[in-house]
């Protein structure tokens, strides 16, 4: 109802004005804009077709249908059924419109929009002219049924309806659901109108109207099932009911399942719980792979290096070079070293004996690791791997050095991975964790214990590969268990009884005291302590190489319930390394036997039976050295490095160099000093093994001991012995590591005096000092024995300053 004031109310009164009154105010009226004002409205030749302009407009002369289900709706754009439903009915556009081409080919001018999104498609036909919208739908929906019925679809139920609105077929990727959004343009309708609109498609489960406060009139209409919200939403959007157009779109899916509830309203127990089952799933898949990733890297058979046809083209190859190399006169590789050593009858003997006691060992069955120790250059590995384990099955060779060397914590994870065979191992997720872990922190306010350090992912690597072990170890009792109903026999008595059957797991290069500093030591630890259960749960014997003599200690202390089976390779014999030099030097040409003869012999035997010193001898005489140059250039670079490394280096190695000093002083004078003799300084009467043993584990000396107990002490090398005498006999480093042995002697004896001197000052709080009269005299010798050799040692260093 307009509202009129008096002077409008006479204007319309006047009959002669009333008819441009009115149809000045009707310019102010504006039509109501919807999708067929707009369509219509075109006046620049746009297309208007349904195709191109997604809305299908209502004519007069034209009944729309609206087939559904011709093939599966998608649910979303991962939906399973998308990628299988084409395996039984095609459903692209073209495959439904030939569909509904062949079903409606007794019609004329019918027009067809596919809608393969939701299965189904429109279909427009042209109203004859005698006839109603209503019966010609009815005709027309049951001749189609017939022929639908004639064409039937597994598992497919074919509908037909009749569309009342103006369909909208767009594709914006909004995809069916349940619960259908119905918007009023007017008036809106109550939920009685709503279900005698919307009840013909489908079962309804719920309908709800918009409140009273709400921003946007939408009620929601939600149906059983997608299939009848999909033919409502076609077949009712944009109808016009009593003045009121509906609009009907998709409600967005918003997934209500519990799981999702749960994990969004118990944050802090969901997501570890999540991450937990996560990881239990990956144990589950990859762990299997693991171990026989594992079982294989100790078997071999994938490592096509152990091959017949490899080993014999090696072989050839290798003898082809050798010989060709000989024609030009090149130097040979430094891999023929062994084979020089192999050709001396007086140390092979040896070596086989040693080989011998090995083999004999892994046969006993004694249930404890065997250890082969000696100097570096010793042929260590070349015993083991040639002599004992050559025609053995199932052996691992982890090489300790190749693991400890790597400077990234990922880097360390792989290159253990690698020596193991443990595949996959996914290092990168380390990093990837610890941001999981720290999103996981700020959301929950807990850690979820994902970042896994080095250490844990070390252990669980060898956790897992003692079950590889053992049922490699088991492999023949498992078969025989399946073949033979007869045989029965525990596990730890057939693994007793066939000591072949056990795998042998060698660790080269084991150095747990010598590295002991350094940042990723704890790998010795843990194949120590992995060595001792795969030992005490007799599933594996274990070979430790190792040049290290401290480190022995620590493979004591993983397996103190068994002793240790050690062997120890000791230097050449003075004939077996005259022997290797003289061979060595006969492949040059060039060498002079006769000038040279009687010096080659004297400082051969002089360097001693270390395989590396006699190597670099070998090298300076073939590159222009006489034996004497030689043999002084090796002392010289002995003394260098003893001079630089042990006696001024600022690193800690458990000794200082008053104490090293003084061993080299006294093993200058003798080739050998008694243990007890050290026991008596001053300066080793604390920890005197301990300060020895460092000296031992960076091969400044070498500890002898008679059944475990030390002895003797000599030189680390031969050659040490003539480098100790030429420091000594040197002005200029014995002036130098004299003067700091001498502050490091005042140091030594200036805290051991203040330690007396507290000791004494507390007698004088004694009522009867006098029944102490024997500790008192014994402190009082102690400070004046120590001041005499406090001023002793700066009587010294005077002397040392006045010394040029």
């Amino acid at each position: 109802m307009l509202k009129t004031t008096p002077i409008l109310t006479r204007l319309l009164l006047n009959k002669p004005i009333r008819p441009l009154l009115f149809a000045r105010y009707a310019s102010f009226i504006k039509k109501p804009i919807n999708e067929a004002t707009i369509i219509e409205h075109s006046t620049l030749a746009d297309v208007t077709n349904a195709t191109d302009t997604g809305f299908i407009l209502q004519a007069k002369d034209k009944t729309t249908i609206y087939i559904d289900h011709i093939c599966p709706p998608k649910a979303s754009k991962w939906d399973i059924k998308q990628f299988i439903s084409p395996l039984i009915y095609p459903t692209s556009a073209e495959a439904i419109t030939e569909y509904v081409k062949d079903i409606t080919s007794s019609y004329e001018n019918v027009e067809i929009i596919p809608v393969p999104r939701d299965g189904g498609a429109f279909a427009t036909f042209k109203l004859p002219a005698a006839t109603t919208p209503k019966l010609y739908n009815q005709s027309l929906i049951y001749n189609l049924s017939e022929k639908i019925n004639k064409k039937h679809r597994f598992l497919l139920k074919i509908g037909l309806f009749p569309v009342k609105g103006i369909p909208w077929v767009e594709d914006m990727g909004r995809y069916a659901s349940k619960t259908l959004k119905v918007k009023f343009e007017g008036d809106e309708l109550s939920q009685e109108s709503l279900y005698a609109m919307f009840r013909r498609y489908g079962k309804i489960a719920d309908i709800v109207l918009p409140k009273p406060g709400d921003m946007e009139r939408v009620a929601l209409v939600t149906f059983w099932t997608n299939r009848s919200a999909i033919v409502a939403r076609h077949c009712l959007t944009g109808s016009d009911i009593g003045g009121t157009t509906v609009h009907v779109h998709y409600k967005k899916k918003v997934n209500d399942h519990w799981f999702p509830t749960f994990v969004r309203d118990h944050t802090r127990i969901a997501v570890p719980l999540i991450l937990a089952v996560a990881a239990g799933i990956a144990v589950l898949v990859f762990d299997p792979i693991r171990s026989w990733f594992i079982k294989e890297k100790i078997k071999g058979e994938l490592d096509w290096s152990n091959s017949t046809w490899f080993k014999e083209m090696w072989k050839g190859w290798i003898t082809t070079r050798n010989k060709v190399k000989g024609l030009l006169n090149y130097r040979q590789e430094d891999g023929s070293e062994w084979e020089l050593w192999s050709e001396i009858d007086d140390l092979m003997d040896e070596r086989n004996q040693k080989a011998k006691d090995v083999a004999i060992w892994l046969e006993e069955n004694v249930n404890s690791m065997i250890v082969v120790q000696g100097p570096p250059g010793s042929g260590k590995r070349n015993l083991v791997s040639n002599l004992v384990l050559k025609d053995r099955e199932n052996v691992l060779y982890v090489d300790c050095e190749n693991i400890i060397k790597s400077r990234k914590d990922y880097q360390l994870v792989q290159n253990f991975a690698h020596e193991i065979g443990y595949f996959p191992v996914f290092s990168f997720l380390t990093s990837v964790s610890s941001f999981i872990d720290l999103f996981v922190k700020s959301l929950t306010g807990q850690n979820a214990g994902l970042t896994e350090t080095k250490e844990s992912q070390i252990q669980g690597m060898l956790t897992l590969s003692i079950g590889a072990v053992r049922d490699l170890a088991l492999s023949n009792y498992y078969e025989l268990m399946r073949s033979n109903e007869d045989f029965y026999m525990k596990e730890e008595d057939y693994l007793q009884q066939n000591p072949q059957s056990k795998p042998v797991i060698v660790i080269d290069r084991y150095q747990a005291a010598r590295k002991k500093n350094q940042a990723n030591s704890f790998i010795y630890k843990s194949l120590a302590e992995w060595a001792a259960n795969l030992v005490q749960l007799n599933i594996a014997h274990v070979i430790f190489i190792t040049d290290d003599v401290g480190s022995v200690q620590e493979l004591i202390t993983a397996l103190p319930t068994s002793p240790l089976k050690r062997t120890v390779l000791s230097d050449a014999s003075p004939i077996a390394s005259s022997m290797y030099v003289e061979n060595a030097l006969k492949r040059d040409v060039k060498f002079d036997f006769e000038k040279y003869g009687a010096d080659l012999e004297l400082y051969t035997k002089m360097l001693g039976g270390r395989m590396r010193d006699l190597q670099m001898f070998v090298r300076r005489i073939k590159t222009g050295d006489t034996p004497e140059e030689a043999f002084h250039g090796l002392t010289q670079q002995a003394v260098e490095q003893l001079s630089q490394v042990f006696l001024t280096s600022p690193k800690d190695y458990g000794f200082n160099v008053s104490q090293a000093w003084q061993i080299i002083t006294l093993l200058s004078k003798n080739t050998e000093i008694d243990y007890k003799d050290v026991f008596l300084m001053p300066m080793f009467k604390a920890n005197t093994f301990s300060i020895l043993q460092s000296m031992e584990n960076v091969e400044l000396i070498r500890l002898v001991r008679v059944n475990g107990v030390i002895t003797k002490i000599i030189p680390a090398k031969p050659v040490y012995a003539i480098a100790f005498k030429e420091m000594v006999n040197d002005p200029e480093i014995s002036r130098a590591i004299e003067k700091e042995c001498l502050l490091g002697k005042i140091e030594f004896e200036t805290n051991r005096i203040r330690k007396f001197i507290e000791e004494l000052n507390k007698f004088k709080e004694v009522p009867e000092p006098k029944l102490f009269k024997e500790r008192l005299q014994y402190l009082s010798g102690k400070i004046e024995g120590g001041s005499k050799v406090v001023a002793e040692c700066e009587k010294q260093m005077l002397q040392l300053k006045d010394q040029k």
